[in-house]
């Protein structure tokens, strides 16, 4: 199946929006991925330049078989085809999906929820054919996701009740298909009694020794207003627990918190926090790998924002989310409220950033959006979360949902180009 739209230039600042730093303002492109009714976008760029976005289908959505979707992109996002489902087809998924891409060998790895366990893959051939698991390993998941160090080591994170958050790894030959190792990276109590499921997982190696110097990083919100980061310098045998964000009179975990690894040491995080009746992002950074961070600040304020994402590569830092200018917590922000997907980005390390820009003059919904997960009646089209990543060229490239009616969506695309 092969998707093309027009792409069209865009650049629309936000003058309601705070934190405006040095970056100019973003301009960008945008296609269309696919009208599916899919949620939840991951978009992943490989050593050679494809581009991959995924999204779940409904957990158990079709029998035997009921795998996710992962679209691919060889002409920078311009064109999209889904990949085939290989042997994915014959096992249960559709739930949370998730890829990760070997640096080294462009190996694809993924995992695919469906509340028993979650089926994980690995493709040699660019999501053309798989080999997969029905069974990763660890029983009655809820939201994992997968990341590799490189050289055929593949970290796997989800949450088991009742033992918390729990750091699997795989190595070669069997990488990305076994998890023989299995380690509580965070438990209820580093939680501070959040039962809820973590944010996002990196990695970062040199992919010898079965990565064993590997450093892994697992961020988390805690039911205490705080954000935490489980990190292992040692591939995932033992985690310790980092203050990201301090307890606090907000709520945090609302959404998921979202790390990314800038490399030479340097982390960024980004995390919605809702106080009252307003919803704001916050950001804070590293420069030892999560050990410590400095001390956290509101990136966006004004209107309601909801389900930050962030991705790094040096001193460029890429933030993206929905807003909109209607005041208001995202679940009860007016029936005429209408949510853009929103960038902005630092060139300084985080230092400053350029004023929020809107992506896409669509909006990508009207209306609130609830974050009450499978508690929702309505207003979860969105699913929980948008995603961006910085391609080869240091290029920001967004993956995110446009909604049409409240029930029928499609994913769209965006390039940066200036």
């Amino acid at each position: 199946m092969h998707i093309t739209r027009s792409r069209i230039a865009l650049a629309m600042p936000l003058a309601c929006l705070a934190l405006a730093g040095g970056a100019h303002a973003a301009t960008f492109t945008t296609t269309v991925v696919t009208p599916d009714n899919i949620s939840e976008p991951g978009i992943d760029v490989g050593p050679d330049n494809a581009i991959y976005v995924n999204g779940p289908t409904g957990v158990l959505s079709s029998l035997p078989g009921s795998p996710s979707n992962l679209y691919r992109s060889t002409d920078g996002g311009a064109t999209w085809a889904m990949t085939p489902y290989s042997l994915r087809a014959n096992f249960p998924g559709g739930g949370d999906f998730d890829i990760s891409i070997d640096p080294k060998t462009n190996t694809l790895y993924s995992t695919d929820l469906w509340l028993g366990s979650a089926t994980v893959g690995k493709s040699t051939d660019d999501g053309t054919s798989w080999l997969a698991n029905p069974l990763q390993g660890i029983i009655v998941q809820d939201r994992q996701w997968v990341a590799t160090s490189g050289g055929g080591v593949v970290y796997h994170a989800t949450h088991q009740i009742p033992s918390g958050l729990i750091v699997s790894k795989s190595v070669a030959p069997a990488d990305g298909i076994v998890y023989p190792i299995s380690t509580v990276a965070a438990t209820p109590v580093d939680q501070t009694g959040c039962v809820c499921p973590p944010g996002n997982l990196i990695a970062e190696g040199s992919g010898a020794m079965a990565g064993l110097s590997d450093k892994v990083g697992l961020i988390y919100a805690t039911s205490s207003g705080g954000v935490n980061l489980a990190r292992s310098t040692n591939g995932g045998l033992t985690f310790t627990q980092a203050t990201v964000s301090p307890a606090s009179s907000a709520t945090t975990n609302g959404n998921f918190p979202v790390v990314a690894n800038g490399g030479g040491g340097h982390l960024f995080a980004v995390w919605q926090e809702v106080l009252g009746n307003t919803s704001t992002i916050h950001f804070s950074s590293s420069n030892d790998w999560g050990a410590t961070w400095a001390p956290p600040r509101a990136l966006v304020t004004g209107g309601s924002s909801v389900f930050p994402w962030v991705a790094a590569n040096g001193s460029k830092v890429a933030v993206s989310l929905y807003h909109t200018t209607s005041a208001g917590t995202p679940d009860t922000v007016p029936a005429n409220a209408q949510w853009f997907e929103t960038y902005l980005e630092s060139t300084d390390g985080g230092a400053t950033f350029s004023a929020p820009t809107t992506v896409d003059p669509t909006p990508a919904k009207t209306g609130p959006v609830c974050t009450g997960g499978i508690n929702c009646s309505s207003g979860r089209e969105l699913g929980d979360f948008q995603s961006l990543t910085i391609d080869n060229a240091m290029a920001s490239d967004l993956a995110y949902v446009h909604s049409f009616d409240g029930t029928d969506t499609e994913v769209r695309f965006a390039h940066q180009t200036g």
